[in-house]
């Protein structure tokens, strides 16, 4: 609609530009300075149409508008050059006829007219074919697989964290899970024995739940299977077609139970393409009345564990670090979003043609029954 409007503006600039040159047969040049005029009066109207509905309607034929020299036409023939074309009787002494006008007398003389103009006007509209557009956000095909892994042995209720390292660990989850709104995203808690929680889906909602209802106990507290875990983990990533594959691995002590070592495992999720990023979550020794004496992470094994799948570590001595290392990990696993979307488009003409017809049907039935003209 915009290149529409952009071509009746110049043909009316081009009349206005002829009018100050052309000095002859001012009439005639009136009549094309008008008809560009309602042009551009009507692609504005039309422009402001589809801005006002926010992209929700539109004319896939906008050309069409040009017909509106139709009616146009129309209504000059029958308004200002009526006596060129009208046939015309002589009566005598008709000078000594007193001019009268009523109602019914305008309505004679220019409703059928309008009802006309009007009904080739809304047909020219229909013909535009306005449509009412649905347009539906695609999410990418390609995103990014991630699993949480998630620490649940007994040492995660100490409360160097606030209130405690668990529920901060959730908190965090839950807010880092937010913000990936396109990544499919599952879920393994591990202690002793390691367990897949939630697989990875795109239901966030569900996930919250899953995340939500963890407690400490859910399994075996006593011990930390860390190279368990990842081989879980792996195994639930290694066939996805994603075009990047991550874990987060959080835990605060060292792995000290479980059948796979955390190097092997390690290893095989690099085979996979799979990258870990560590987060060990405890405070340094004596830093804080709840601090162990000694230090609970293994850092060496963390970082081993990052540097085998090209990840990083981090270590969170309180909650407020907790929650950048998460926002850190999002930036660096940032999703490629290209905005595609599905439009379903329903005409709209149907409408604008039966009011037409309606109005052309009118003009007829009055024209011929009620507002009869005697020449």
């Amino acid at each position: 609609m915009i290149y529409f409007f952009l071509i009746s503006v110049g043909l009316l600039l081009l009349a206005l530009g002829a009018n100050l040159f052309v000095k002859r047969a001012p009439k005639t040049m009136a009549v094309v300075l008008a008809a560009c005029a309602v042009l551009t009066l009507v692609s504005l109207a039309g422009l402001l149409f589809e801005r006002l509905s926010g992209g929700r309607a539109e004319f896939l034929h906008p050309w069409a508008f040009l017909l509106l020299i139709v009616p146009f036409a129309v209504f000059l023939a029958q308004t200002v050059f009526r006596g060129a074309f009208a046939r015309r009787i002589a009566y005598p002494m008709t000078h000594l006829m007193v001019e009268q006008s009523s109602l019914r007398v305008l309505f004679t003389r220019w409703l059928p007219t309008a009802l006309y103009t009007a009904a080739l006007l809304l047909m020219v509209v229909a013909l535009a074919r306005p449509v009412r557009v649905d347009r539906t956000v695609l999410p990418p095909t390609e995103g990014i697989d991630i699993i949480l892994l998630m620490d649940v042995s007994a040492s995660m209720q100490k409360q160097d964290f606030y209130p405690n390292r668990f529920v901060a660990a959730q908190q965090t989850a839950s807010r880092f899970i937010s913000k990936r709104f396109n990544d499919r995203i599952g879920l393994v808690v591990f202690a002793k024995q390691a367990m897949l929680q939630a697989p990875l889906t795109l239901d966030h909602e569900a996930l919250q739940e899953y995340l939500s209802t963890l407690f400490l106990g859910i399994v075996d507290p006593n011990y930390t299977a860390i190279g368990d875990a990842l081989g879980v983990a792996a195994n639930h990533l290694k066939d996805s077609k994603a075009k990047s594959k991550i874990i987060i691995l959080l835990t605060d002590g060292d792995s000290n139970a479980g059948t796979i070592s955390p190097q092997l495992a390690a290893k095989a999720a690099a085979a996979y393409g799979i990258r870990v990023y560590t987060i060990g979550t405890a405070s340094a020794p004596g830093e804080t009345l709840y601090s162990s004496a000694e230090d609970e992470i293994n850092e060496g094994l963390m970082m081993e564990i990052a540097n085998a799948t090209g990840g990083k570590f981090y270590r969170a001595k309180n909650e407020a670090e907790l929650e950048k290392i998460y926002d850190t990990i999002n930036e660096l696993e940032k999703t490629t979003f290209a905005p595609s979307s599905t439009v379903d488009r329903s005409d709209y003409y149907h409408p604008f043609l039966l009011l037409a017809l309606a109005c052309a049907l009118a003009a007829y039935i009055l024209e011929k029954l009620f507002l009869i003209k005697v020449p």
